[in-house]
């Protein structure tokens, strides 16, 4: 029974699309399982990955959007990454049922947390050249996806941000929340400089090989690794594009966030010491 529990404790990735559950002890090998299926198969011509914790309010209602969204603008091919950390209400169950469909892919991490990382892992093991990343609390517009792959390819771009900053983008939310995330981005703007407006939108399509090649230095607790995404895309020259979108306050679910004074206090720390950090310290 030692022996059984071991095992079991060692499994860190499932992964469950359509037919097919693979477990892993590393994303590695679980990367390295999936691409046998890919090449024994067809690949995908766009990847959405969305990471998740305690999302069972908007689970359902996001593949349906993402996928009614991709398919009207005639995108068939394509596949929804979720991946969860261990979730503790019905976020797990709920992305398994969607997975028979097989254009979701259920990724649960076991005793494993971050954002960041739970992106990455999704653009790890995604089954396409080109990944579109968003939230789950539909702050990003599903209807936005087919928009930021047209810019891509016509215009030949390696990254396509969605900008609250440019002409048609805007913030829809609390005038606490609003304000500071208008005075808190022209603060980085000016710190980062460069043409990039949305410094933290988080909402993205990139060709994977290129992000996959980006080498990331600092941890990230939030969105910061936004910043850091950007940053590198741009020291490495990568041909970066924007369009707009506007931003809507999460209609369901718990905010990774609070309008909290502590909050904002907490957020422009850490979002100003990484500024700095990748503008003067890189």
């Amino acid at each position: 029974m030692a022996a059984v529990n071991e095992a079991l404790e060692e499994v860190k990735y499932v992964y469950k699309s359509g037919k097919l559950e693979l477990e892993a002890k590393s994303v590695a090998e679980l990367q390295h399982l999936i691409a046998k299926v890919v090449a024994a198969t067809s690949k995908r011509s766009v990847s959405v990955i969305v990471p998740t914790y305690n999302e069972e309010g908007n689970v359902g209602r996001l593949v349906e959007a993402i996928s009614s969204s991709l398919e009207s603008s005639g995108r068939k091919d394509f596949e929804i990454i979720i991946v969860d950390d261990s979730s503790r209400d019905k976020t797990p169950e709920l992305m398994d049922r969607h997975a028979a469909s097989g254009h979701v892919a259920a990724v649960h991490r076991l005793g494993i947390r971050g954002i960041f990382s739970a992106i990455m892992d999704g653009v790890r093991v995604a089954r396409s050249d080109v990944v579109a990343i968003m939230d789950a609390d539909f702050s990003h517009p599903p209807a936005k996806i087919p928009e930021l792959l047209k810019k891509m390819e016509e215009g030949g771009f390696d990254l396509v941000s969605a900008s609250r900053f440019t002409a048609g983008g805007g913030i829809d939310a609390p005038f606490s929340r609003k304000f500071a995330t208008i005075l808190f981005n022209s603060v980085i703007r000016i710190v980062m400089g460069g043409v990039v407006t949305d410094w933290t939108g988080g909402f993205h399509a990139v060709r994977r090989d290129k992000l996959l090649n980006l080498s990331f230095k600092y941890p990230a607790k939030w969105g910061e690794f936004d910043l850091e995404l950007l940053f590198r895309a741009k020291k490495a020259s990568l041909k970066i594009a924007e369009i707009p979108f506007v931003y809507n306050f999460r209609e369901e679910g718990k905010s990774k966030s609070a309008e909290k004074f502590s909050f904002f206090i907490g957020y422009a720390w850490l979002y100003g010491k990484r500024a700095l950090q990748l503008r003067f310290s890189d």
